[in-house]
């Protein structure tokens, strides 16, 4: 046989083959037991919340809505801050998904960057009233205003608000200006309005904790006030990067920042590494892990 021809017939079976593949089906939003070997749940006997930036969510359709439902319930949290939910229609279509579950869209349009909360409903009663946007004219140091609201969990009678964030990413003075004066006016506002208010803000903060070097972390000002704020993750930024929660850079730029009306019932904070379980992880879910605290009261 001429090799020439060999070789094409060759690349023309390896094409025909690879074009016949079919494509994965999307996960059952039921299937728990795809993630479970890769997550520590949460549990009936402690406050349990969640955050988690889903990537412009459903960054792959209809498989993200049910692999992003298939996930959290298998973390089955008690309350979970989503950041960058570009689609309000599926965000509901998802928690219609989670029986048992209610969800809170941000408040305003604001393209791909969208905030939002699912809750519990066995565990959580929410105040809606309190539901509000912080510093929403404040386009420079908030170009997504935080999203606040007060919850309740039944369990432990705990009353506490959250605070999603989404800070301005990537390097840069400007944006390293931009987010250090998030965390000044975020401190000012903690301090003087929710100085006797248990609060746990959280989210994509896009920058490290670490340094105690002030020209590399904005965040200093929380952490060198140790008295009245904790970052629950603060040892996991100072550890292996195997366990930061945006493994791509690889960086941890996703905060639980705790008053210390909390601070004390801290037991563990963790980053859930899903994606030895799903390899389509990246593709379908996001480019962040989830981050999770548990409070035990």
């Amino acid at each position: 046989m001429n090799r020439g021809l060999a070789f094409g017939t060759a690349i023309l079976l390896i094409i025909n083959v690879s074009s016949c593949r079919k494509a994965p089906d999307p996960p059952s939003p039921d299937d728990t037991a795809l993630f479970e070997a890769c997550v520590v749940p949460g549990t009936s006997s402690s406050l349990d919340i969640v955050t988690f930036n889903v990537e412009g969510f459903p960054k792959a359709g209809y498989s993200s809505v049910t692999a992003l439902a298939a996930l959290l319930k298998t973390i089955d949290a008690d309350a979970v801050a989503l950041q960058e939910v570009a689609s309000e229609a599926d965000f509901i279509r998802m928690a219609n998904l989670m029986p048992g579950w209610s969800g809170y869209f941000y408040p305003i349009d604001n393209d791909d960057w969208n905030l939002a909360y699912l809750f519990k409903d066995s565990e959580i009663e929410v105040s809606l009233e309190s539901a509000r946007l912080l510093f929403k004219d404040d386009f420079y140091a908030f170009p997504r205003p935080p999203f606040e609201i007060m919850i309740s969990h039944k369990p432990s009678g705990t009353d506490l608000y959250l605070i999603n964030l989404h800070l301005k990413c990537c390097g840069g003075t400007d944006n390293e200006n931009s987010r250090r004066t998030a965390s000044q006016k975020l401190k000012e506002y903690l301090d003087s309005q929710r100085g006797d208010d248990a609060v746990v803000m959280l989210g994509d903060y896009n920058d490290e904790i670490a340094s105690a070097n002030e020209s590399e972390n904005p965040f200093l000002n929380f952490v060198n006030d140790p008295d009245d704020y904790l970052f629950s993750d603060l040892a996991i930024a100072k550890g292996t990067p195997l366990w930061w929660s945006y493994p791509s850079w690889p960086s941890h730029l996703d905060h639980i920042l705790v008053t210390d009306e909390l601070a004390q019932y801290v037991d563990t904070t963790m980053v859930v590494k899903a994606s030895p379980c799903y390899p389509d992880y990246a593709d379908v879910l996001s480019d962040h892990r989830p981050v999770m605290i548990i409070i035990r009261q």
